[in-house]
């Protein structure tokens, strides 16, 4: 019987260095391969006569690709969390050689947190959905810019809010010289450009939320006040399958919303939340939270209760409730932001309940 041999690949867009360590043996193997498909299989199948392959490499901008690659070689591979690899403090050599080094005996010693792979479907879908907080990022930037030139040459719009056809209509109207007017023409056909580009989204995130696998986790989570379906389809884009969470703080704890520790001996101290989790899950949240300031009031959420399942609304009411209660409550002896930030992270334990929930089975 081969044993075992755990590798680490430290990937860049040019080369791939590889360092392998025989379980049994303990003799290691390293070498340096171009980043391309034909490369690298030829390389897997050499490095297969040392032994059985375990392989793994850190979660970048490469994405999943090489995963996928050797996963139709019949390799094993995993990615794990970059947060996960122990880095020593006082070595102030790093090269990829060791970095490599550092991956392969990490993983053969089983301290390295694994990445779920998306499917190449679920990663496209959650491409879109991003794309929708970078279109919105870029119009705020160029709304800035357009501000900004504005207080540059001493302009300012009393009419009321910035952006509304009033505003644009005002800035249409401005007298400029040629080159501010070349200016301003240049931020506006950019911010035009963009809200077509967002609305283009807009409606192809509408109508994902309508298809399979999203179409009943998003009736769900639109039973949660706050959550409407650009919100609904950030989560679940990004939580995948919710069943690889056993309970609820695991969820909250992906998203980064559970406090800090620090804690020694007899003391214990506890800080803000890590935000080391998903961070535009984090941010869907915390602006829900906001939404739970006021009484529930309104029909839009009560007409949708009456489509759902009982399961599933009689947690969306007592969602409504608590979290209601919960912010005036904490707010009554901290920081609103507190309170929100505290109401996020119980929101997060009612999506992982109203996503987990047994249709059929007694209320939450």
């Amino acid at each position: 019987m081969s044993s075992v041999v755990y590798g680490g690949l430290d990937v860049h867009k040019e080369t791939i260095v590889a360092f392998l360590v025989d379980s049994g043996t303990g003799e290691v193997h390293q070498e340096e391969v171009p980043s391309d498909r034909a490369h690298v299989l030829r390389a897997v199948r050499r490095w297969g006569k040392l032994g059985e392959l375990r392989l793994c490499y850190e979660a970048s901008g490469s994405g999943y690709v090489l995963k996928r690659w050797l996963d139709e070689e019949g390799v094993a591979c995993e990615v794990v969390a970059p947060s996960s690899v122990l880095r020593v403090p006082g070595k102030r050599v790093k090269t990829d050689r060791r970095d490599a080094r550092t991956l392969a005996q990490q993983y053969a010693a089983g301290m390295l947190s694994i990445v779920r792979t998306p499917s190449v479907a679920e990663e496209r879908a959650r491409a879109v959905v991003r794309l929708h907080d970078e279109l919105t990022r870029d119009l705020t930037r160029t709304k800035n810019r357009i501000t900004k030139l504005l207080l540059r040459l001493g302009l300012r719009y009393e009419g009321g809010h910035n952006w509304t056809r009033e505003h644009r209509r005002w800035l249409a109207s401005q007298a400029l010289v040629p080159d501010e007017q070349l200016i301003l023409h240049s931020h506006l056909s950019t911010l035009d450009h963009l809200q077509l580009e967002l609305d283009a989204v807009d409606k192809r995130i509408a109508a994902l939320a309508q298809e399979a696998p999203y179409a009943e986790g998003v009736a769900r989570l639109l039973s949660l006040r706050g959550i409407g379906v650009y919100s609904a389809m950030v989560l679940l884009s990004e939580i995948g399958d919710i069943e690889r969470f056993g309970s609820a703080p695991q969820l909250m704890s992906y998203f980064g919303l559970v406090p800090c520790e620090s804690s020694s001996g007899e003391k214990r101290r506890l800080g803000g939340i890590t935000k080391a989790g998903n961070s535009a899950a984090r941010w869907v949240l915390a602006q829900a939270a906001w939404n739970q300031t006021r009484p529930l009031r309104g029909e839009r959420l009560r007409k949708h209760w009456l489509t759902q399942p009982p399961e599933v609304v009689a947690i969306g009411r007592k969602a409504a409730k608590r979290l209601h209660q919960k912010f005036w409550k904490i707010a009554a002896r901290k920081e609103r932001n507190i309170a929100a930030t505290a109401v996020a992270r119980e929101l997060a334990g009612f999506v992982w309940a109203i996503l987990r929930v047994e249709v059929g089975s007694a209320p939450a």
